[in-house]
């Protein structure tokens, strides 16, 4: 059973390698042989950013060409909305995928932020009490995940409410979560300084991570 994290303080032990994002295992290709296999592609890098910019009725920020199957991935920009997009040698779009900002519930529009740096959307707002005071203890479900969409911890997976006093948590919980009224859902972008700081916490969070939750304030206990 995963112990949840949330009901720990940060710890100021060293981050593990396990997220140093250097690749030591795919060997670099060849060169002279790369380019051959571009330079046979009929459909090229640019022209294909052009149809997908036209198709997408937007801009494409990055792209990139396989040079074995002549597939171009790209992540384009339109209509308000991000698009991961992969286009064939034929010019025909063979994939198209809506890439969300911040993983878990759909929010939009402009976020609230307050004078620590915390910053939050409010999903649902509800009729309920707001915990008293910072040392209040309540219960709630909630989903944690990093910037890049993985998700590190959930009481919603293990079936499990968490059940904690406001004042033994990450300090962007204990704002965060202190300023909800019971029924309501929150998203809670937290930047680092608010939550494991520069180090992380081994074996969970990397240094320096934003931290992305999705919050449920079910009871204020006492």
């Amino acid at each position: 059973m995963i112990k949840p994290i949330l009901l720990l303080v940060p710890t100021l032990a060293a981050a593990p390698l396990l997220f140093v994002s250097n690749d030591y295992e795919t060997i670099p290709p060849e060169p002279a042989r790369t380019q051959a296999r571009l330079q046979e592609q009929r459909l090229g890098l640019a022209k294909a950013c052009e149809l997908i910019a036209k198709a997408t009725d937007g801009a494409v920020s990055a792209a990139s060409i396989n040079p074995d199957g002549g597939d171009i991935t790209a992540t384009a920009y339109g209509h308000g909305k991000a698009w991961s997009v992969t286009m064939d040698q034929d010019g025909k779009i063979t994939r198209q995928d809506e890439v969300t900002r911040f993983p878990g519930w759909e929010v939009s529009g402009d976020w609230t932020e307050t004078d620590s740096g915390l910053k939050y959307y409010d999903v649902v707002i509800g009729e309920g009490a707001t915990p008293p005071s910072s040392s209040s203890t309540v219960k709630v479900h909630y989903t944690g995940y990093l910037t890049d969409g993985s998700k590190f911890d959930s009481s919603v997976d293990r079936g499990q409410p968490a059940e904690f006093p406001l004042n033994r948590v990450i300090s962007g919980w204990t704002e965060g979560v202190g300023s909800m009224t019971v029924g309501s859902k929150r998203k809670l972008i937290i930047p680092y300084a608010l939550a494991y700081g520069a180090q992380g916490r081994p074996g969970s969070i990397p240094p320096k991570a934003t931290l992305i939750f999705d919050v449920e304030l079910l009871q204020v206990v006492r």
